[in-house]
Formats: structure tokens, C-alpha cells, sequence
């Protein structure tokens, strides 16, 4: 247990007193009844009268709610318009800053007895819709995966997928268009001719750009040690045979450049070294003063048709320089130089792999190996182990949910495949249809028979299966959850537990770091987010890489220890590689792989140090106290803010030529207006409070535009005085319940792949009170949202 979070539960356990009065209720009874909360109803709603009905009554119908026109008994009937009071009440968000407020014990005490009322009246939540849930790319890239035993890029395959709430999963936004199936279909094509492969395929180059020739003075992961620069490309070889390498021109200009020094460049396929060439020094430099622009022609010839062989399948080709500096020494060049003092140094932009020349067959690849289940020695065998293969892969990839009628479809496209070109082409187009099918693209949850419409029912186990591996796993359920559910044994609570507990302890479960939690934490955003080089000249090139890396591996170290989530605040661990702790001056670490290192700083611990977080929330100029502090309301708090008000005057910037004012003048100027300083009241403390760090992360004490001293001081809209990101992290930990409830919530929405509304509430609460009892760690969160009525069932549309 961290230091933050043993102060923060204890922190919790002071505010606790705030609410004994329904804490002695359900001592005594379990849950309060209703008459006791009736009666604590009647105690309460003076709150409603005092500092609600001021702004929402039926004049004013402020957000269109009028408390004046509603009683304590009218809770349960009014769910969604109090599940939205408890939203804004637990942010602190209401009464807004400036007018009458009650105590921080007041609201808690209040909330306390309105989340049990309205908990109360949703004993048996209605589980939901969800429409037919189409695979997303990550999750179609996953599964070819799982299926065919293929690494594929899916953004060079499948057009984007829509988001909603902040998720790609989620099956409303999962539309298709005519240009979106014919792009299914090619994939179902191209994929299921790379999996079963071709003895006699045509010659082709296959183009690889290399990016940020800034990055070639360091080691590249996956190349050996001792190397610098390069690349190494998975790359699929559709048959055994003779291929040729060519490497982009690395002199270039009429008399060559970065020519000065001998670089050695080599190439290996699958580690192993099969071409090696000296390029500049001497020999090449005489040539280019002697004769110029033919010697730079004659160069670069060397890097072309270079010849190499290798079997069918994926493998890894790389091209690297071994490393090399042309100083004395580089023992003190690491701190100040990238590359250790290694300049003139000559990149690789581009290379091209053709071929195959001279195809000599087919070896066995994993993909075929999956594929063919049978080899058929005679013609007479070939129908029969067609229909073999084809139904196991179908079996596999419908997800229980093939039957009889499915194998002969497909088996006729197997039967034109045989016409074109034999068994095997035969049993590509069966797998293309299987790939097209909508049973592989889609979950299907069909209303049993028997049941009326719009009536909840529960999910058969072939279908909990499937939710079950898309949620943890963004991917197909394998064999052994497979076979549970076509014996129907994930009905049984102690065996859907013994799976959901496996499941989370497999590798693949890292899903829930690099996609839920990527998506959670905006990281996406980063894409777009260019540092401006202007201001951030010294920032690496590769710096927003780094941060979704660093940010990955930290959420997926929480996670998979199954610590409390809590952690992801007060962590004092992180991620980094020479780069990156270049960037946040953390000193003494070399090379390009990423490892776990111990802070020493706090301002550093769990996610309010990271740099991810911190520039997706920044402009590319500056930061902002605004984007920071909504990131914390949105993502932490679970209390988004309203939108500004039409016509809002955007914040002033610094006129050239004039003096510069920090970002925190030009906030409180415009704070000036009521209008705004409503929601930037709550926005704007929890923001300033992070201003020590810069637009990308770095730690600063002065504001290098304005030249003043940074103030992260501010008060939140509890009265909390916070002076930096420690004192936030303490003031986010005084009530852990708001991250764990934003967590499930975010966690949920994912999970059933649709949007919750107020009457999933009760369950989320509950799956947070449940998960306390351990430390909110995050198998009992996953669980608990596993067996609720809205994993498990569904509603009738």
C-alpha cells in the first residue's frame, strides 16, 4: 500500500462521519427499509429547499427541473432527474460558486441518503439494449490473430470506427456503409489468401517507410545490441523462395553527404545476418570529390537486389548500422548529446522487399498449420477434409453459434474455389467466407423463443462467452471458454468467476491497459497534438510514443498485480526509456527499452505525472488550467462540466510586442464574467494546481513566457487549499469512491459495449461498495460488473 492512498482511507474513514445516521440504519437492518429512509427523507429535504429550489423551481425551471414542485416521496419516480442531482452534487458542481453552500458533511450526508433511496427503488435494474455489436479493428486484427495465427495492421484494412462516449466499442456507433463492407469483404479476401498462402504467387515489391531519422542514434528494439538506427519489419512471405532487398539511397545531393565517416551497414533476417556493406570513409569520399554525381549513382547501387531466401510466413527482416562514435570518448557526451557523441550520421529512410523470384514451394506456417486440421493423400479425401477444416474454422470463429445449415454455404464456395485452382484455393474462398460471415463479424444476441417483446432475458452461455473475451480480452473466447459454454456450464456463478479470474491472469487481459484504458485516459487525442517546435524544439521527435507506451505499461502493471485501483493515483513507479527520462530528468538509463523504474519525486506518482496525461490536456503552445482541470472532472470525478455558454469570450492571448502574462492572469481576468466563473470556479483550482508542468510534461518552477515565478495554488470548490499535485492527489484520495465510481463507469460502458444512463446507477454503486470491502482492486470491480443483470441479460428493444 502506497503512502497517498493509506493517507487518503484514512482521510475517508474522517468524512465517514458525516453519514452515520444511515450507517446505523443499515447496521442494524442490512439495508435501511423504506419507512426508515422515508422518515430520514423528511430530515433531508430541507437541503432541497435551501440551496436548490433557489435556481430549479417552476418559474425559473432552471435545467428544466423544479424541486418546489417535488417531495421526498417523489425520489423513485424522479430517478433521472435526481441521479443527475447526485452526479452534480458529488462534484461539488452545485450550489455553483458564489452563492450559499452547505458543508462538505451536509452534501455527503444528503447524497448519502438520496443514493440509498434512489438504490432502493432498483432492486432488479433493467439489464439494457444492445443493438447487433460489430467487431471494431481492434478487435478484428485481434481475432484474425486468435484464428488464423496473423499479425495485421487493421488502419491498413478497415475504414476508422466511430466513437461514442469516449469508447470505439460501443455497438450504436459501429455503423456500416456500402464502401465499408466492400472494404470487409477485400480483407476476407487478401487475409484468407496470405493465411492459406500460394506455391506459384506473382513477384511484387512491397514498399516499408522508415520515420524520424532523429531516432537513428539510438539502438531500435529488436535488433541486436550494438546497433543503431534501422528498422525491423514483420514482414509475410507468401512462399518459400528467393527475394531481393533494396534499401533506400543513403547518399544523396550532387556530391553526397554524411559521407565523412565509414558507417557499416548490415541486414538480418530473423536475427540472422545475411548482408553486410561499408558505405563513406575515404574510398567513397575520394570518389565523390574525383567524380561526383556518377560516384553517387554507383554508391547507392550497392544497397539494391540484394539477394536473400527464406521460407514461407511471416519472419523479421532488419536493417541496421552498427554503432559507432566518431569522438574520443563518449563518456560524458550521453547527458548532453543524443547518441553519445555520434554525428554525420547516415539514416535510413525507405526499404522495399520484392519477390519472390524464384518460388520453390510452400513450408508449413502457423497459419497453415492452424488451417489444415487434415491433408487429404488422395483426390477421393479432399471433399471430406475440406468440410473438416472448414468447420473447424467456423466453429471457432461463429463463437458456438455455427450449426448445419452454415456448412453447406460455405463448402459451395470452396467448390468454385476447387474449379479455379485445386483444393487449397478451394479452401481460401471457404475461408473468405467464413471471414465475411456476418456470424464472425458480428454478436448476435437473438430473443429466445417464447419470450415477449421487450421482456429482459438472459444471455445463453455462447453468448456470455463472447461478451465475456471481447470485454477482457478485445478477441474471440478460446478453446477452453468455448467448450464451458457449449456445456453450458458459465450459467454456474462459480464457474463464470473461475473464468473471469483466468482470464485476467492471461496476457492477452493487457487488452484492458492498451485499449480500455488508452481510451479512457484520452490518450488517443495525442495523435493530433504536436508540440509546437517552435517553443519545444528539444523535445524528441518520438516523445508522444513514448508517453502512450509509458502511460500502457504503468495502467497494465496496476491492473494485472490486481492492486487497488487507487494505486493509479499514488504509484510510485513508472515506465521510461533513455529518452523519456531525459525528458523528466530522471537520470542513468540507456537505450531504447522501456523499463520500470522507482520515483523519487512525488509530483511524479501515478497518473497526474505522467506525461501523456498531461499533454493531451495542454495546447501545443501552453497549457491549460481549463483542459487539465476538465480531465480531472471528466475522468477522475466523474463530473464533466457543462458546455460554456454560446458567445463566450475565449481567452486573451499574448499580443506580440506587449509584456507577457502567465496563464493564470489572463484566467482570472476572465473569470471576472459570472457567467464564467460558474464552471471555471470548479475547472480552474484543479488545474492550476498541476502548472508546475510544462505543455509536455517537463517540471518547471517559472513560466517561460511571462518570466514570474508558476502559482499551482488554488482552492477547490470543497474549500480544499492545494498548493501542487501532491496536495491534489491527497484531495482526489480524501474520497476514493469518486475515481472507483468513475472507473466502473468507464469500465462498464466498455464492457456492454453501450452508454449507461441513471438506471444502471444503483449497480454501479453497488459494484463499488462490493469492491471496498477488498481495496477496490480491480478483479472485483471486473466482477462485479460480469454479474450484474446488464452483463448477463438483455433487455427487449
Amino acid at each position: 500500500m502506497t503512502r497517498g492512498y493509506a493517507t487518503s482511507l484514512e482521510r475517508a474513514a474522517a468524512a465517514a462521519g458525516a453519514v452515520t445516521a444511515l450507517v446505523a440504519l443499515a447496521a442494524c437492518s442490512g439495508e435501511p427499509t423504506p419507512e426508515e429512509l422515508r422518515a430520514e427523507g423528511r430530515e433531508q429535504w430541507p437541503f432541497v429547499e435551501r440551496y436548490c429550489v433557489e435556481c430549479h423551481n417552476e418559474i425559473d425551471l432552471t435545467a428544466d427541473i423544479a424541486f418546489d414542485a417535488l417531495s421526498p416521496d417523489d425520489v423513485a419516480a424522479h430517478a433521472e432527474t435526481f441521479e443527475r442531482a447526485v452526479r452534480k452534487l458529488r462534484g461539488r458542481m452545485m450550489p455553483p460558486p458564489g452563492g450559499s453552500k452547505p458543508s462538505n458533511a451536509e452534501t455527503d450526508e444528503f447524497v448519502a441518503w438520496l443514493e440509498a433511496t434512489l438504490d432502493a427503488a432498483a432492486p432488479t435494474p433493467a439489464p439494457g439494449y444492445v443493438t447487433p455489436h460489430r467487431m471494431n479493428r481492434t478487435e478484428y486484427a485481434n481475432a484474425i490473430r486468435d484464428l488464423l495465427a496473423l499479425e495485421v495492421d487493421p488502419a491498413t484494412l478497415l475504414p476508422v470506427d466511430g466513437v461514442e462516449h469516449g469508447f470505439d466499442n460501443i455497438a450504436n456507433a459501429l455503423t456500416v456503409s456500402p464502401s465499408f463492407i466492400d472494404q470487409f469483404l477485400s480483407a476476407a479476401r487478401n487475409l484468407a489468401a496470405q493465411a492459406v498462402g500460394n506455391t506459384h504467387p506473382r513477384a511484387v515489391g512491397v514498399p516499408y517507410t522508415i520515420g524520424n531519422a532523429r531516432a537513428q542514434q539510438f539502438h531500435v528494439p529488436g535488433l541486436p545490441l550494438g546497433t543503431r538506427g534501422g528498422a525491423v519489419i514483420e514482414h509475410y512471405f507468401p512462399a518459400d523462395g528467393e527475394y531481393r532487398l533494396n534499401i533506400g539511397d543513403l547518399v544523396t545531393g550532387l556530391w553526397g553527404f554524411n559521407q565523412e565517416h565509414e558507417n557499416t551497414l548490415v541486414a538480418l533476417l530473423d536475427g540472422r545476418k545475411f548482408f553486410e556493406l561499408e558505405i563513406g570513409g575515404g574510398e567513397d569520399l575520394k570518389k565523390l570529390d574525383q567524380i561526383g554525381a556518377p560516384a553517387v549513382d554507383e554508391i547507392n547501387a550497392r544497397l539494391k537486389n540484394i539477394p536473400f531466401t527464406t521460407t514461407a510466413g511471416v519472419h523479421r527482416l532488419g536493417v541496421a548500422f552498427l554503432h559507432r562514435s566518431f569522438a574520443e570518448s563518449d563518456r560524458w557526451l550521453h547527458a548532453q548529446v543524443p547518441g553519445g557523441g555520434q554525428d554525420a550520421v547516415l539514416t535510413l529512410n525507405s526499404l522495399e522487399i520484392f519477390g519472390p523470384v524464384n518460388a520453390t514451394g510452400l513450408s508449413s506456417t502457423r497459419s497453415r498449420d492452424k488451417i489444415f486440421v487434415c491433408r487429404p493423400e488422395v483426390s477421393a479425401e479432399e471433399k471430406g477434409c475440406a468440410e473438416r477444416i472448414v468447420a473447424t474454422l467456423a466453429r471457432e470463429a461463429f463463437r458456438g453459434a455455427f450449426n448445419a445449415d452454415d456448412l453447406p454455404r460455405l463448402m459451395r464456395l470452396y467448390d468454385e474455389g476447387v474449379a479455379v485452382g485445386g483444393f487449397e484455393k478451394g479452401v481460401e474462398h471457404a475461408l473468405a467466407g467464413v471471414l465475411a460471415h456476418p456470424k464472425f463479424l458480428y454478436r448476435f444476441e437473438p430473443k429466445p423463443e417464447g419470450v415477449e417483446a421487450g421482456r429482459a432475458y438472459p444471455l445463453s452461455s455462447v453468448e456470455l462467452a463472447s461478451r465475456l473475451s471481447f470485454f477482457l480480452w478485445s478477441t474471440i473466447p478460446d478453446a477452453e471458454l468455448l467448450a464451458l459454454a457449449a456445456e453450458d456450464k458459465l450459467a454456474d456463478p462459480a464457474v463464470l468467476k473461475r473464468q473471469v479470474e483466468r482470464m485476467l491472469a492471461d496476457p492477452r487481459a493487457e487488452t484492458l491497459a492498451s485499449n480500455f484504458a488508452f481510451q479512457w485516459l484520452n490518450l488517443g487525442e495525442l495523435d493530433s497534438l504536436a508540440p509546437d517546435p517552435s517553443l519545444f524544439a528539444d523535445v524528441d521527435r518520438d516523445i508522444r510514443a513514448h508517453f502512450v507506451t509509458e502511460a500502457t505499461l504503468f495502467v497494465d502493471s496496476i491492473f494485472r498485480s490486481d492492486r487497488s485501483v487507487l494505486d493509479l493515483l499514488t504509484a510510485e513507479h513508472t515506465f521510461v526509456n533513455e529518452a523519456l527520462a531525459r525528458h523528466y530528468g530522471i537520470n542513468d538509463i540507456r537505450g531504447t527499452r522501456f523499463r520500470r523504474v522507482e520515483l523519487d519525486d512525488a509530483n511524479r506518482f501515478g497518473l497526474l505525472g505522467k506525461g501523456g496525461v498531461l499533454l493531451v490536456s495542454s495546447y501545443p503552445n501552453r497549457t491549460s488550467p481549463v483542459l487539465r482541470g476538465q480531465w480531472l472532472l471528466e475522468n477522475v470525478l466523474g463530473t464533466p462540466p457543462a458546455a460554456p455558454p454560446p458567445n463566450v469570450e475565449a481567452l486573451v492571448e499574448t499580443v506580440e510586442g506587449e509584456k507577457a502574462s502567465t496563464v493564470r492572469a489572463r484566467l482570472e481576468a476572465h473569470r471576472t464574467s459570472p457567467s464564467c466563473n460558474g464552471c471555471h470556479g470548479v475547472i480552474d483550482p484543479l488545474g492550476f494546481a498541476l502548472e508546475n508542468f510544462d505543455a509536455v510534461g517537463r517540471w518547471r518552477v517559472k513560466d517561460r513566457e511571462a518570466g514570474e515565478p508558476i502559482d499551482s495554488s488554488g482552492v477547490l470548490v470543497d474549500g480544499t487549499v492545494v498548493t501542487g499535485p501532491v496536495e491534489l492527489r491527497e484531495a482526489l484520495l480524501g474520497r476514493p469512491d469518486q475515481l472507483v465510481q468513475t472507473l466502473t463507469e468507464k469500465l462498464m460502458t466498455y464492457g456492454l459495449g453501450r452508454s449507461l444512463d441513471y438506471t444502471d446507477m444503483p449497480t454501479v454503486r453497488r459494484i463499488v461498495r462490493d469492491a471496498e470491502k477488498n481495496g477496490y482492486r480491480l478483479s472485483d470491480l471486473v466482477w462485479g460488473i460480469v454479474d450484474s443483470r446488464q452483463f448477463r441479460m438483455k433487455g427487449g428493444a
